[in-house]
């Protein structure tokens, strides 16, 4: 047997047992005598017999394997997800197989097509920028596969979701941005029509109208590509000479800090700034920049659980948990 797979066959061969007696013993099930099993799982560990998880899944229908899409995976927030994603994976017996859409939702929708012809049994993602198109998920629904969001969702579509409460986390910020003086706050804000951003920029409007600042839309620039945007949104926005600056995320924050710095400005003597997401880029510019910190290894964690709730139970209930993150006050925004 030295050139193939041991099989689960010739296990119950050598031992001469029944094919069903040797599958129960290595899942460990109860109504197995206890010499049987032990004399199971000696065997297998020195014939080194490794399960077909392929076999297994056409007898059970099942795989065991759950898809992930994520928009970039080499960010702080969506590598944290990810390995709350699979530490819950490997607790529950699951295997995970990642994709990127790299924000695009044409390579989304590709990346839901594979993991779909793979026989997954549950889908986890975090929509691209782009994405706006129904049609990927109900093809999805149409096959009977699980699916749900993360972070980043689609509002016209009926699906469980596991997101962060951006709305109440820029509110924070901006609020704490007016309380440390500022009276003329701008947004560096991200990508129209993606949730996160779109609450991101609720919450900066209704804290800068609750304290009756001047706000018009000339104080919001969108970065459709975000931090690769903010170098002319900076520009932009400092025409109108504003005191503080919320930020869509870290890496746009720390461009705005450097980009004050270079042309003279005091940061945060003339103008405060306040990033989003908890990067560690954040920690390491000086000043440091002042973020709402978000639970991605939580968020990762709790989606992936409650995908397996919906897989192994077949239920048909949506639910949604929402998150929230954390003000952290750095130098970048404190009264001087």
């Amino acid at each position: 047997m030295k050139n193939k797979q041991v099989t689960i066959k010739d296990l119950a061969r050598k031992l001469r047992l029944s094919v069903s007696t040797v599958s129960r013993a290595l899942r460990n099930l109860p109504d197995i005598n206890e010499e049987t099993r032990r004399k199971v799982l000696e065997l297998a560990a020195g014939l080194n017999y490794e399960p077909n998880y392929i076999a297994q899944s056409l007898i059970n229908k099942q795989t065991r394997t759950i898809g992930v899409i994520v928009p970039i995976i080499a960010t702080h927030f969506f590598s944290h997800a990810l390995s709350g994603m699979n530490e819950v994976a490997n607790e529950h017996g699951y295997h995970l197989m990642f994709c990127q859409s790299n924000e695009s939702a044409e390579q989304e929708a590709e990346g839901i097509r594979q993991l779909a012809s793979c026989r997954i049994d549950g889908l986890l993602i975090s929509v691209s920028k782009q994405t706006q198109d129904a049609a990927p998920f109900e093809k999805l629904q149409q096959k009977g596969i699980p699916f749900m969001f993360f972070d980043r969702d689609l509002r016209h579509v009926t699906a469980s979701r596991v997101i962060v409460d951006q709305y109440k986390g820029a509110f924070k910020a901006v609020e704490h941005m007016i309380q440390q003086g500022c009276q003329n706050i701008v947004h560096m804000a991200g990508p129209k029509g993606l949730s996160v951003a779109d609450e991101r920029l609720r919450g900066y409007k209704d804290a800068v109208e609750k304290h009756g600042l001047p706000f018009s839309p000339k104080h919001i620039v969108h970065c459709g590509k975000f931090q690769l945007d903010a170098p002319e949104a900076i520009k932009k926005l400092m025409k109108l000479q504003p005191d503080g600056i919320f930020c869509i995320n870290d890496p746009s924050g720390v461009i705005a800090i450097q980009h004050l710095k270079t042309t003279g400005y005091c940061v945060p003597g003339d103008v405060k700034v306040v990033g989003f997401n908890g990067d560690p880029v954040a920690e390491v510019v000086e000043p440091a920049l002042s973020t709402v910190v978000q639970p991605g290894y939580k968020v990762g964690r709790e989606a992936l659980k409650m995908l397996i709730r919906h897989i192994e139970e077949k239920s048909l209930e949506t639910e949604e948990l929402v998150l929230e993150g954390k003000l952290v006050i750095r130098k970048s925004s404190k009264m001087c």
